[in-house]
């Protein structure tokens, strides 16, 4: 299938923890044009290509984040990061499911208890009984096992000096989609650079 073989020349286009843009990734972008709506299947070879995915990115900081653990043909899981409140930052681990070879899209999965907290004061772990009563408080929040929104992709720019690919993010509630929901998200495959940003109330 499409999605494997590409997966098999990222594979081999990796040469190292700092290959950057690998080859696998560069042949995806190297067929997209500004505005072009991505197949999943290309997207997911950016997935695993890139090191983080900052999402609304403003000096350095996101609204939120994505890191791609694991890809197949049919899901991909990935831990996302994000403020919960003024105080504490969370990072949790979801999986989401690809549709028509457009769309991701979420399963109702229970992430709760993945979740790790951390002060955003100084980056202290919440553990114990504090990190307990933090995923009460998501649970009497959150209702996960509505999720099930779906997302696709517009191709936006490559940064070559930079290390960055930018893309559009749709996102449909019940097949309905609101420009006011996009998100631009900006990919870094330069792994110093995407351990150095951060997140944004």
């Amino acid at each position: 299938m499409r999605l494997a073989a590409l997966l098999i020349a990222l594979c081999a286009g990796l040469t190292g923890p700092a290959a950057a843009q690998d080859a696998g990734s560069q042949a995806v972008i190297d067929r997209m044009k500004a505005g072009k709506l991505m197949p999943i299947s290309d997207v997911a070879v950016l997935m695993m290509g890139s090191e983080r995915w900052c999402y609304r990115l403003q000096e350095s900081n996101c609204a939120w984040s994505d890191i791609y653990l694991a890809v197949s043909e049919t899901d991909a899981t990935y831990e996302i990061s994000n403020p919960w409140s003024e105080e504490v930052d969370i990072s949790f681990v979801d999986r989401g499911v690809f549709r028509q070879d457009r769309y991701i899209c979420e399963t109702g999965n229970d992430w709760v208890p993945t979740v790790r907290g951390y002060e955003r004061a100084d980056g202290t772990a919440i553990e114990g009984r504090a990190l307990a009563a933090l995923k009460e408080e998501i649970y009497s929040i959150v209702s996960v096992e509505d999720d099930d929104d779906c997302f696709d992709y517009l191709y936006q720019h490559q940064d070559k000096a930079a290390e960055t690919v930018t893309l559009l993010q749709r996102h449909y509630i019940d097949g309905e989609t609101d420009p006011a929901d996009d998100a631009l998200v900006t990919l870094y495959f330069d792994a110093d650079a995407a351990a150095e940003l951060g997140w944004y109330w």
